[in-house]
């Protein structure tokens, strides 16, 4: 089993783990934020690293550090280096921290490994054995497209903890892409990508959390009922713990929601058209060819949203020129 592990055993011994999901970040706001949405998600960042070192607990990133993955501005990496050195935090990689579906070398994510200020959870499997508090802690992950685990062999460790970043069927997410259900030998799973906290679901041995985002991207009801937070674990239960971080009211970072916006806030926030779609931008590839004839022949130009859908498009591929 040692040899299987992704970073070797950590010496230090924490008091627990800090969940931090899909930070987002990027030069850019995304949708409609009004504010400084770059300053905002650093801001955030440092106090979520902040509360790791007073309490003495290792901080997990749950995927898609970054909006988009690769020309991310270097002042954005200089400032991420800077942030992540003393902490060295745990990233798994999400579905927007890679180009054309893959963790190239040209992505920011692999800037940040050379620098040695993160580590880097790119594969599924055994992360490392850790300990916390009293207890022994199995750290593994199922990164984003990576198959879970169908049974984990625990070995002497008191705790099984697996780390996912994938479409998991929480209620909301009916039809999600992976069921929930007991995963012999691992106690818990916290998963990232699902923006929407969800409570914790029961399936035998295993308890499925998914803890949210700690940013406020879609113009919805949601965001404007969701209060940025990161989660605690501590041994030796199983729940989470959640940790507000400072932000600012929704009104002033999104514009006033019309009618058109008021939707009910337990649904699904995007739909899978959008959430297809965003994928498809964010590969930035001679592929735009074929977005473009996909947008003309779907987009409604009289449309407020689907006008915006068609700026993104050319904003990415102005990029990519």
């Amino acid at each position: 089993m040692a040899d299987d592990w992704l970073f070797p055993p950590e010496p230090h011994r924490y008091d627990g783990l800090l969940f931090i999901g899909d930070p987002h970040l990027a030069a850019s706001p995304p949708g409609y934020r009004l504010d400084d949405y770059t300053r905002a998600i650093l801001g955030k960042l440092a106090v979520s690293l902040e509360i790791a070192r007073e309490d003495n607990l290792l901080p997990i990133i749950l995927g898609d550090l970054f909006h988009l993955p690769r020309n991310n501005p270097n002042y954005l990496l200089v400032d991420l280096i800077e942030l992540f050195g003393a902490s060295l935090p745990f990233v798994l990689v999400g579905n927007h921290d890679k180009h054309e579906a893959r963790l190239t070398r040209d992505v920011s994510l692999a800037v940040l490994e050379a620098a040695k200020v993160i580590r880097l959870i790119d594969r599924a499997g055994p992360v490392c054995s850790l300990r916390v508090a009293d207890s022994r802690v199995f750290l593994g992950a199922s990164p984003d497209w990576t198959p879970l685990p169908p049974r984990v062999n625990r070995g002497e460790h008191e705790v099984v903890i697996w780390l996912t970043h994938h479409d998991l069927g929480f209620p909301g997410y009916e039809g999600a892409r992976v069921a929930l259900q007991e995963i012999p030998g691992v106690d818990m799973v916290v998963n990232g990508h699902l923006h929407t906290p969800k409570p914790p679901r029961q399936c035998g041995n295993t308890t499925w959390f998914n803890p949210g985002g700690i940013a406020r991207l879609t113009l919805s009801p949601y965001s404007r009922a969701l209060t940025p937070s990161v989660f605690i674990w501590r041994p030796p239960g199983r729940e989470l713990v959640s940790i507000p971080l400072p932000h600012r009211p929704f009104a002033e970072i999104f514009p006033e929601l019309t009618g058109e916006d008021e939707q009910d806030s337990e649904a699904e926030p995007e739909s899978l058209f959008i959430k297809g779609l965003e994928n498809l931008l964010i590969r930035k590839t001679a592929e735009g060819v074929g977005v473009k004839a996909f947008l003309e022949a779907n987009l409604n130009p009289d449309d407020q949203v689907d006008t915006y859908i068609w700026s993104l498009y050319e904003e990415v591929m102005h990029e990519e020129e």
